[in-house]
């Protein structure tokens, strides 16, 4: 399992960092969530989904998949039309902003 921060969508609150602090991390310039792993590890599983589902602005995906992003079963569910709205509206105010993937 891998997760992934929208760091143009995060609210900055902090909620992910207060549920799971070794996995999150909030940078001290602006606030910004963080992903601290590379893959989550089994036992951290059910934290990092109620982390994600505790999100205030849904800016925490969840990517289920250990597989390579070249394998096929890796690819990313289909956003939801709520995200798939943010998304758009976020990439009219910032092209080619980070993911926030590690």
């Amino acid at each position: 399992m891998r997760v992934v921060v929208d760091q143009d969508l995060c609210g900055t609150s902090g909620q992910c960092v207060l549920t799971l602090p070794g996995t999150f991390r909030q940078r001290e310039s602006d606030g910004v969530a963080e992903v601290c792993v590379a893959t989550v590890p089994q036992a951290l599983h059910a934290a990092v989904k109620l982390a994600a589902s505790q999100c205030p602005v849904a800016a925490i995906r969840v990517i289920e998949s250990d597989a390579g992003d070249d394998e096929p079963g890796s690819a990313d569910p289909p956003p939801s039309p709520l995200e798939a709205e943010r998304h758009a509206a976020r990439d009219q105010r910032h092209p080619g902003g980070h993911d926030g993937t590690v």
